[in-house]
C-alpha cells in the first residue's frame, strides 16, 4: 500500500511550522548575542558597586511571586540535614529572596531572621515571615552593622549571635570583589562563631562572561569564586571548607574547627 500523498493543507501548515521554528531559533540566537553585548558593555562601563546595585534592580524587576518556588529543593534538604544544627537553632539568612528557605526552615522548627535587598522579593519574604523576622537590607548593610558597628537598615547589633548563617541561594556570587566576599564571610563568622556558614554559587547555563564575571538579564552580574578562594577564606577564619558539586549550584559549608 502506498503512502497517502500529503494534502495541500498539510504542506502549507508544515511549512509554516518549520518557518516558525527557524524564526524562533534566530530570535533566541539574537537574544543571546544582545545579552552578551549588553553584559560586556555594562561590565566595562560600570564600577563594581554599580554592577551590584544594578543586579539588585534587575532581580527586583524580574521577580514574580507566582514563579517563586515553595519549599526546599531536594539537594537543600540533604545539605541542611547534614550541616545545620538541630531545631530550634537560630539561623540568620542573608539575601533571602521571597523567603522560600527561611519559611521552610521556620516550619521545621528553626528560629529564623532574614534580610533581602530587592524590594519586590522582600515584600513576599515579609508576608511569609512577618515584619519581626524580615528586613529589607543588603550584604553591605550586614557587614557595616556587624563589623563596623554602623547603623543600617538591618538593625543588627555587633554582639548579635546565631547558631548558623545561611547566604541565600546563589547570592554569594553577586558579591563581585574578592575583598568584599572576605568581608561578608567575616561578618558571618562574627555572628555565628560556633556554627556553620552555608553558601551556594549559582552557575549560569550560558557561559558568557567578561573578565571572569557573568551577566544575566534577569539577575545582573555574577562572579564565580573558585574552591581555592573559598578554602583560603575558610583558613583565614579558622574554619574547614566542605564543598559539593550540584547543578545548578555548587554549595559550600565553612565549619568551625574543633
Amino acid at each position: 500500500m502506498s503512502a497517502e500523498e500529503p494534502s495541500a493543507r498539510y504542506r502549507f501548515l508544515r511549512g509554516l511550522a518549520l518557518q516558525s521554528r527557524k524564526v524562533q531559533y534566530g530570535l533566541r540566537r539574537l537574544e543571546s548575542a544582545f545579552d552578551a553585548w549588553t553584559g560586556a558593555l555594562l561590565n566595562v562601563a560600570l564600577r563594581d558597586a554599580e554592577k551590584e546595585a544594578l543586579s539588585i534592580d534587575l532581580y527586583d524587576a524580574s521577580f514574580l511571586p507566582e514563579n517563586d518556588h515553595h519549599g526546599l529543593y531536594p539537594w537543600e534538604t540533604d545539605w541542611f540535614e547534614r550541616r545545620l544544627p538541630s531545631p530550634p537553632a537560630s539561623i540568620l539568612i542573608g539575601a533571602a529572596g521571597g523567603g522560600r528557605e527561611a519559611a521552610a526552615l521556620r516550619d521545621l522548627g528553626y528560629q529564623v531572621r532574614a534580610f533581602e535587598p530587592s524590594a519586590s522579593a522582600f515584600r513576599l519574604c515579609e508576608r511569609r515571615l512577618g515584619t519581626d523576622l524580615a528586613v529589607q537590607a543588603s550584604y553591605e548593610d550586614f557587614a557595616a552593622a556587624v563589623l563596623r558597628g554602623e547603623e543600617t537598615r538591618l538593625r543588627l547589633s555587633p554582639d548579635a549571635r546565631f547558631d548558623a548563617a545561611l547566604l541565600g541561594w546563589g547570592s554569594f556570587g553577586h558579591v563581585l570583589r574578592r575583598a568584599d566576599r572576605a568581608e561578608l564571610l567575616r561578618a558571618c563568622d562574627r555572628v555565628a562563631p560556633k556554627g556553620p556558614i552555608l553558601l551556594s554559587i549559582f552557575e549560569p547555563s550560558v557561559k558568557a562572561r567578561t573578565n571572569g564575571v557573568y551577566y544575566t538579564p534577569w539577575g545582573g552580574f555574577l562572579a564565580q569564586p573558585t574552591f581555592e578562594e573559598l578554602d583560603e577564606h575558610a583558613q583565614d577564619l579558622g574554619r574547614e571548607l566542605v564543598v559539593s558539586l550540584q547543578s545548578p549550584s555548587s554549595y559550600a559549608t565553612l565549619i568551625p574547627r574543633v
